[in-house]
């Protein structure tokens, strides 16, 4: 039996939102202060690299091996082999979209395991938080202290989420004009979210690009018959041209 973290067990006892296995959950994380810790691409890059080493009942195995073995020219290999490690294990969740934004990020997770959720994010926000604590010569937590989540209980309301939180980017791309879904110019936006790397949207929009971060998008993609009808119901939500949930905020 994995014996959890003092500080998991304090994460898991003040939530209002209990987690159960194979529940859908939008996860909502904000940096302190809405510091935009997330505008610098590395920092964005090791957020991404998070998601994947978080997701595993190995993670902690994973991240150590990186502790103990970092070498500025040997990086990449002890990532791939980090990420062995990590795939050696259970997942914890699954991870269906996401969004880094500058100072925050939206994440819908299906939990797998009891406690996936708060472990998973427990432990992209230690790694996180270390890695740029070093980097700033600063000391303490980067992130709020308890994440914010809301339970997706409806199959609509899951799908309208996805929308929402693969247009997040236009919010430091074009400005927050697309929440009152009253975009005009699609194919100059669409340009602008497919080519934002800290997204999910382009592995949605184009079938043969790979990202190892989500899984379990079937529930989402297989609603669509093809990636160009889910884009149209994109498109559609965002010029106000269709039925739309739009309450998105988490308490």
């Amino acid at each position: 039996m994995n014996r959890q973290p003092l500080s998991v067990i304090i994460f898991i006892m003040l939530r209002k939102e209990k987690f159960a296995p194979d529940e859908y959950y939008h996860v909502y994380n904000r940096a302190l202060f809405n510091i935009p810790v997330f505008k610098e691409r590395k920092n964005c890059d090791k957020l991404s690299q998070a998601f994947l080493l978080a997701n595993s009942t190995k993670s902690s195995q994973a991240f150590e091996y990186l502790r103990n073995n970092s070498k500025p020219t040997t990086v990449v290999s002890l990532i791939d082999k980090a990420l062995e490690i990590a795939r050696s294990g259970e997942k914890l969740v699954d991870v269906l979209c996401y969004a880094i934004m500058p100072d925050h990020y939206h994440i819908l997770l299906k939990e797998k395991i009891e406690n996936g959720i708060t472990n998973f994010v427990h432990k992209c926000n230690i790694s996180v938080a270390k890695y740029i604590n070093i980097k700033t010569e600063r000391r303490g937590p980067l992130f709020e202290s308890l994440f914010k989540s809301k339970h997706v209980a409806k199959n609509d309301y899951l799908l309208h989420l996805s929308l929402y939180i693969h247009l997040n980017p236009l919010d430091f791309l074009i400005g927050k004009q697309w929440r009152e879904h009253k975009i005009k110019n699609w194919d100059q936006i669409r340009n602008k979210l497919i080519n934002y790397p800290y997204s999910s949207l382009k592995n949605f929009l184009d079938t043969d690009c790979e990202n190892k971060i989500i899984s379990g998008t079937k529930i989402i993609t297989e609603q669509f018959n093809n990636a160009k009808e889910y884009e149209s119901f994109l498109r559609e939500w965002s010029e106000g041209t269709l039925n739309i949930i739009n309450d998105f905020t988490i308490d």
